[in-house]
């Protein structure tokens, strides 16, 4: 005849662990609970989100943040677009550039320009439209304060409709205007063209001012919450003498088969 089963009471180190065992074991009780089969352990783990593609704000008016650009005063990072000669470097080196992608043999005029507006979007994205923070201040001197803001973000304290953003969104425009005359409109090179102004143009609406899309969230930034609590399934002996663990007044009882 074997004996019976031996029963052990256990106090758990603490409430979170012995919430976290009665999980991983035992996580659904209620009525409508689907059925478990025995011998197999059920894990679980929070739901993932549906949403394709989400926007999120960044830099925000919280105190601690205005604070901090009070007390950065001028920002040198972004006040260079209103200095003497800011407007002028932009035609300038427009015009340089063309003269050196004409000095390349066989190079034409409708693809010399086509190559001439694309570097320039490239060139204006990356430095106004992704890069974020000061790159040339210590953390010291700013305080922080415009870590998660891009340049444009920056520039006048953020303002819209001022004579510097006016300018920095006119000179795309102007050069794509250019490009299509001497590319004679034609459909491949116009397509390419108008797309990168939009690329450009895009993030300077008002409307996006320290707005964040990011498209496939959950595959480009998963959640790490979302790792299942069991990382790899119990051992067979596991199984068979964890036969049931519940919880009664504070504490776990556990029942095991020798």
């Amino acid at each position: 005849m074997s004996p019976p089963p031996a029963v052990t009471l256990t106090t758990p180190p603490s409430p979170a662990r012995a919430s976290s065992i009665l999980r991983a074991v035992a996580p659904s009780t209620g009525p409508d609970a689907p059925p478990v089969a025995a011998g197999k352990a059920v894990i679980k783990g929070r739901a993932r989100s549906s949403s394709l593609v989400t926007v999120t704000e960044v830099g925000g008016d919280e105190l601690e943040t205005v604070v901090d650009r009070l007390g950065v005063g001028t920002n040198e990072n972004a006040d260079w677009v209103n200095a003497p000669g800011a407007w002028l470097i932009h035609p300038v080196l427009i015009l340089l550039c063309k003269l050196l992608v004409d000095a390349i043999p066989g190079m034409t005029q409708d693809v010399g320009w086509t190559v001439i507006n694309l570097g320039y979007m490239a060139v204006s994205f990356l430095m106004f439209h992704h890069v974020t923070g000061v790159p040339f201040e210590s953390h010291l001197t700013t305080g922080g304060a415009y870590d998660d803001l891009t340049l444009w973000e920056q520039i006048d304290g953020g303002a819209q409709y001022t004579p510097a953003r006016k300018w920095l969104t006119s000179v795309p425009i102007g050069l794509f205007l250019i490009s299509t005359h001497y590319t004679k409109y034609d459909p491949v090179l116009f397509t390419l063209n108008f797309a990168a102004l939009v690329f450009v143009l895009f993030p300077k609406l008002p409307i996006l001012h320290r707005l964040r899309i990011t498209v496939l969230p959950e595959w480009l930034h998963p959640d790490p919450a979302a790792t299942p609590l069991a990382s790899r399934p119990p051992s067979p002996r596991g199984l068979s003498e964890a036969a049931k663990v519940a919880r009664a007044n504070g504490k776990v009882v556990e029942l095991r088969e020798d």
